[in-house]
């Protein structure tokens, strides 16, 4: 009867198992080796396919806005044209004309009351169509917090029609105030123009909306306007978004902006009415329009 420890025994399971214990394995490391190099050629290769479709795909989008002509006369006029400098004067002057019908026309009691008003619809004029300083943008800010449609160019627009409406109130007394009413013709210019650029700025939001997310969507999109903002506020060292921002980004959209337009377009971005656009305001006003484009701002 053959032992359990006998050599022969033993012998034959190891014999099956020689390569795991060999003192020579140079075979087996070259067939890993051979593995490893043929998965690494494969990755090149899925990796090339990826880069190739993803290339063909990306061609596509970067075509599918082109570089838009050089702007017109009538277009470079609209962008010169200085609203804010002729509502600031529409402001002052409707101001200066209740002051002088205060002194040269006698009014009723009616009369006097719809003038305080207008006195004090001019000063609040003023105030946010002013040039944005130090000492400005204090009371512009607090205004378009606690007055919303003001800060955006429509509700300004409608501001100065109902304006206009209690200018041209006294066409039909006995004793009319003409610097009132002249007053009143004057901001319905102003108004119907307001309409006109809030139109324009809309259009031009829109555009630097597609520029930006280049016909992307979802994480990817929300991934690039992240970027974009990154790199316009990088050139200054504040790290906040001001005019200097938003004109650049609209001058690498293909589009020139007037003052009134990018103070249009500045103070949508800014929700929160801090004077600067933060990148939660960026990218929260900037993701409203991949539902619907804006048609006036």
């Amino acid at each position: 009867m053959a032992s359990p420890y006998d050599e022969d025994d033993d012998a034959a399971p190891l014999a099956g198992n020689n390569s795991a214990y060999d003192d020579n394995p140079g075979n087996d490391n070259n067939q890993m080796g051979q593995a490893l190099e043929m998965g690494a050629v494969g990755a090149q290769q899925m990796g090339g396919q990826v880069a190739n479709a993803y290339d063909e795909e990306t061609a596509n989008q970067k075509d599918e806005h082109e570089a838009p002509p050089p702007p017109s006369y009538m277009v470079n006029l609209c962008n010169w044209f200085p609203l804010r400098l002729f509502c600031f004067a529409g402001g002052a002057g409707l101001v200066a004309c209740t002051i002088l019908d205060f002194i040269f026309n006698g009014d009723s009691f009616i009369q006097w009351i719809i003038r305080v008003y207008l006195l004090f619809f001019g000063l609040v004029t003023m105030m946010i169509e002013s040039p944005t300083w130090t000492c400005t943008r204090w009371f512009q800010t607090r205004i378009y917090f606690w007055f919303r449609i003001l800060s955006r160019m429509w509700g300004r627009a409608w501001f100065y029609l109902f304006i206009t409406i209690l200018c041209f109130g006294e066409f039909d007394q006995e004793d009319p105030a003409e610097f009132t009413i002249v007053a009143g013709f004057y901001l319905i210019f102003i108004a119907i123009l307001s309409f006109i650029f809030s139109r324009l700025s809309a259009k031009k939001l829109n555009r630097m909306y597609e520029f930006v997310a280049a016909g992307t969507e979802n994480d990817e999109m929300e991934g690039r306007f992240i970027k974009k903002y990154d790199v316009l506020v990088s050139v200054n060292t504040e790290g906040k978004m001001g005019s200097m921002e938003i004109t650049k980004l609209a001058k690498d959209a293909g589009r020139g902006l007037a003052n009134s337009e990018r103070h249009a377009i500045q103070t949508y971005l800014d929700e929160s009415c801090l004077g600067y656009v933060t990148k939660e305001d960026f990218m929260k006003q900037f993701l409203r329009l991949k539902e619907e484009k804006m048609r006036f701002l």
